[in-house]
């Protein structure tokens, strides 16, 4: 059974003394994928699957990581 990906927010310390280039290479190695990332927000976004979203907590260099919230209208 494959699992859908969903979208991920991901802010970046911003005392973290690595380049964002190089949080995003350990992002991407953890599984993160369709990155667009933000350098001057300091933020990264992207699609992971959801058993990974410790794995990217853990990223040295990470400050929080936020699902994104979806809306679906609803047909009346």
């Amino acid at each position: 059974m494959t699992t859908d990906k969903i979208g991920v927010t991901i802010r970046i310390d911003k005392s973290e003394a690595r380049s964002l280039g190089e949080v995003v290479d350990d992002l991407k190695s953890q599984g993160l994928e369709q990155v667009q990332s933000h350098e001057r927000f300091m933020i990264v976004n992207g699609s992971v699957n959801p058993d990974a979203l410790d794995a990217l907590r853990a990223v040295k260099g990470v400050a929080s990581v936020r699902k994104d919230v979806v809306y679906k209208a609803q047909a009346s």
